[in-house]
């Protein structure tokens, strides 16, 4: 059980460092997530990040690209409940405000995967686009949809 914690902080410093690196000397975006394993007979499965913009700045996720994925893609989704039903809607950007911390979660915010399946305890490769700053791409786990939770994987303060 040591091993995937270790993987995560891994993944986080990382993630911190290529932020430290793509935005300027002190590091003002941090980045963390995991993605679900794709459900058997199921054509997508999701991804959730969260962000924490320390900087003075607000930025624009425009776009994800899965750049170790020939045929899978990455959309920006949003879920939205009106009366009831539950539709998921493809978003142009999304903005993280400056000082300030935006969560992915299911039922809200998150990455639609497709093209191809996840499974658990692999690791998937997210490249970031932003309106007005360097790409940034970073690593995942991939966990099981009725395993660990998610807070229990990856709980960083």
């Amino acid at each position: 059980m040591k091993k995937p914690l270790i993987s995560v902080w891994i993944v986080f410093g990382t993630v911190l460092l290529f932020a430290t690196q793509a935005l300027g000397t002190t590091p003002v975006l941090a980045v963390e997530g995991y993605a679900r394993e794709t459900p058997p007979g199921a054509p997508m499965s999701a991804a959730y990040l969260s962000f924490h913009n320390t900087g003075a700045q607000a930025l624009l996720l425009t776009a994800v690209a899965l750049p170790e994925v020939k045929d899978g893609r990455a959309e920006l989704h949003s879920t939205e409940r009106k009366g009831g039903v539950s539709r998921m809607r493809r978003l142009q950007q999304v903005a993280i405000g400056a000082g300030e911390q935006l969560q992915m979660a299911p039922g809200g915010a998150h990455l639609m995967i497709n093209g191809f399946r996840l499974r658990a305890g692999e690791t998937l490769l997210l490249r970031l686009f932003f309106a007005d700053a360097p790409s940034l791409d970073i690593r995942v786990p991939v966990i099981r949809m009725n395993g660990v939770d998610k807070d229990q994987h990856q709980h960083h303060k």
